[in-house]
């Protein structure tokens, strides 16, 4: 069994063993293949079933990356480490970000549909290339990457006793009991005209229910002749596929053809729902949608428990061209937006109520959210209002999701599109700017976008931004000043709680525990842990939850309860996992591994650390909170002492311009450790003079107990 996520097979994969053997060989000489040819030649299938065939040569598997559906180069390293299961953070160098993370691995990692994308693709595969020796890149194309090293292979048409098998098993899935040996050589001729390429065959094979292949072939060959003037022999491979494509639309009924033509709307897949709000069908959209899925024009999977459909890029390019022809793209764009926009800002409720339900809903519509918004954030101002309502409601999904670039970005744009604007919306926009630089760790946003969100917030009369503003403008000050992190984030909690707001009341509520756990005020902390704990946790609120119950791992560690710590520690993890983002996973992460290296147990501490240390190395934009003290303290257990002195003094570095930092200061006490352990002593006595001046300002007994300690 191969590892990885090999698509399910829905038809009989047919033929092609020659050529499967052939690019076996490549891809065992060479690290990266490209399988070019034009679109519906088969790239697709025939990378999938390579990777069944042979994947398993690879102990990580293989892991196939759709890029057909997106359209955003900075989207394909997050895409990629979503599929293999890894995590990246925000901004920097993406694609280094992402080598790093499979530097250790050995896996075959399919890149699929990225003609579009090229340049970006061939980054992408120049650089894990490069880093990760144990990784192989199987690439399908219109054209070859142009990355050093590459083997490009073209896939050709079917033999014609292929095609025929092809034609006769697909017309039978329409059509069962099509005897195909009956109309042999219309069939064969059949196959012929679309010059045996897989897609203009399955095209041409479900007519049969309507057409004899007589009549196929017929129709075909006229078709041809209109669109090469009568030369059909001299027509390539790409207008031969076009001229199928134009033969099959031109026999749809004609509210068949309106619905296919407004199916280009949707860049990725696509809903029932969806369907009848945007397209507006003149009839039962599931009752066109299936002859469309009968002619091989659409294509469906089960995904989350429903069905989602979906046009091959190819179709859908065609499909496309269509709607700019009736001159419908403008308008079809639009009802796309607003019925995104509807569902959106249903949603928005509803990540306070059942978050889980919600958070993958939305994400399983992020290309079309992500269309809706590139189309709604343009002229003219009243769709431009929409697009920013849109951006308004979705900071909450880009925050949980920790899709911060993409996010800041969007709300950048909406921002800019009327800077001056004092309405709900741009109080709410600016809310939304300031949680995605909580997570990305730019305080100095924070800080900024929470103050003027906070002032609109008040003219505007919206308490929720508000509430939300003035939790936000409480975290800076947990890393300079706890006193007021905690008076601000009490005020939020407040207002939280008077706005009706789950989230505002229960993200004040986490900060302002924090803000007292570092100071051993464990009664209020805990209770503080406890009651957002208990609030957040039954909507599905995991960001919320983990922060709010790893109060509690500190608590237990520093008053000796260590294996409460740990336990505490291991749920926390559990409760952040399945979010993907790295501010909630990868801090949580240090804070358990730091509990369960205290219990004794280094090396799986440091495996806890590994994946989120790794995937650091190239770039250090995502904010991992705290991260230098528990690796710094794992490496000073381990006896790595020399190790320990870089986590810890990078650590302290944040206090550049003697600013107060309090996850610098966080380090101060391992770094007076290991520069005593090392002989340095003068130095260590500097430091730990500096160290409890520095504790001793922010009121943080733990840290002050350690340094006298030393």
């Amino acid at each position: 069994m191969v590892t990885g996520n090999l698509p399910a097979q829905l038809t009989r994969f047919i033929g092609r063993e020659a050529e499967l053997s052939e690019i076996g060989q490549l891809i065992s000489r060479h690290r990266l293949v490209t399988l070019t040819g034009v679109g519906g030649c088969g790239k697709t299938r025939l990378a999938g079933q390579l990777g069944a065939r042979i994947g398993g040569r690879w102990p990580d598997g293989f892991w196939l990356v759709d890029l057909g559906s997106i359209t955003d180069p900075e989207l394909i390293a997050r895409l990629t480490a979503a599929t293999v299961g890894v995590l990246i953070e925000p901004g920097g160098d993406q694609f280094r970000a992402l080598a790093a993370q499979l530097s250790q691995r050995q896996l075959l990692l399919c890149i699929d549909t990225c003609e579009h994308l090229l340049d970006a693709t061939a980054s992408l595969a120049d650089t894990v290339l490069r880093a990760c020796p144990g990784v192989s890149v199987l690439a399908t194309s219109r054209e070859p990457l142009g990355v050093e090293g590459e083997a490009a292979w073209r896939v050709p048409s079917l033999r014609q006793e292929d095609a025929v098998e092809l034609f006769a098993d697909r017309a039978g899935l329409v059509a069962p009991g099509f005897d195909a040996n009956a109309a042999r050589e219309e069939v064969s001729a059949v196959c012929s005209r679309v010059d045996r390429i897989p897609l203009g065959i399955e095209l041409a094979a479900a007519w049969v229910r309507a057409l004899t292949p007589a009549q196929i072939a017929a129709g075909l060959d006229d078709s041809f002749r209109l669109l090469a003037g009568g030369t059909r022999r001299a027509v390539p491979r790409h207008q031969t596929l076009l001229a199928s494509m134009g033969w099959s639309h031109a026999l749809l009924a004609p509210e068949e053809k309106v619905l296919f033509r407004r199916l280009a709307v949707f860049p990725a897949t696509f809903t029932l729902d969806a369907v009848t709000g945007v397209c507006d069908p003149a009839g039962d959209a599931l009752l066109l949608l299936g002859r469309l899925l009968d002619k091989s024009l659409v294509t469906v999977r089960e995904h989350g428990g429903e069905m989602r459909y979906r046009l091959l890029d190819t179709i859908r390019q065609y499909a496309g061209e269509q709607l700019q022809a009736a001159g419908e793209a403008e308008a079809f764009r639009d009802r796309h937006l607003d019925y995104f926009l509807v569902l959106a800002e249903a949603a928005e409720p509803g990540l306070d109520s059942d978050q889980d339900v919600w958070r993958e809903l939305l994400e399983s519509h992020r290309d079309n959210l992500s269309a809706a918004l590139h189309w709604g954030l343009s002229a003219p101002p009243e769709r431009a209002g929409r697009g920013r309502r849109l951006a308004a409601a979705l900071a909450r999904q880009w925050f949980i999701r920790g899709q911060t670039v993409e996010g800041l970005e969007f709300l950048r744009q909406a921002v800019a599109l009327d800077p001056a604007d004092r309405s709900a919306v741009q109080a709410r926009l600016l809310a939304g700017t300031a949680m995605l630089g909580m997570v990305s760790g730019r305080l100095d946003l924070v800080a900024e976008a929470a103050g003027r969100g906070l002032e609109i917030a008040a003219d505007a009369g919206d308490e929720v931004a508000s509430a939300r503003c003035l939790a936000l403008a409480a975290y800076p000050h947990f890393y300079r000043d706890f006193e007021r992190c905690q008076r601000l984030s009490a005020q939020a909690r407040a207002a939280g709680e008077a706005a009706g707001d789950p989230f505002a009341r229960d993200l004040a509520t986490m900060i302002e525990g924090y803000s007292l756990q570092t100071r051993w005020r464990h009664e209020e902390a805990v209770a503080l842990s406890r009651l957002g704990f208990e609030r957040s946790w039954p909507r599905g609120d995991r960001f919320t939850a983990a922060f709010a119950k790893g109060i509690q791992i500190y608590l237990a560690a520093t008053t000796g309860d260590i294996r409460r710590a740990v336990a505490v520690a291991d749920e926390v993890v559990r409760i952040a996992a399945p979010l993907g983002d790295y501010f909630a996973v990868g801090t949580n992460t240090c804070n358990a591994a730091f509990a369960v290296g205290m219990s004794g147990d280094i090396a799986r501490a440091r495996e806890m650390m590994d994946v989120i240390v790794r995937s650091l190395a190239t770039a250090r934009e995502a904010d991992v909170v705290g991260l230098m003290v528990p690796q710094g303290q794992l490496h000073l257990w381990a006896g790595d002492i020399e190790g320990a002195l870089g986590w810890f003094e990078q650590g302290v570095r944040r206090m550049t311009d003697d600013t107060p930092d309090y996850q610098a200061a966080r380090c101060l006490p391992g770094l007076v450790s290991a520069l005593r352990r090392l002989g340095r002593t003068g130095e260590a006595r500097e430091w730990a003079a500096r160290a409890v001046d520095i504790e001793t300002g922010f009121d943080a007994p733990y840290e002050l107990t350690w340094v006298l300690d030393e």
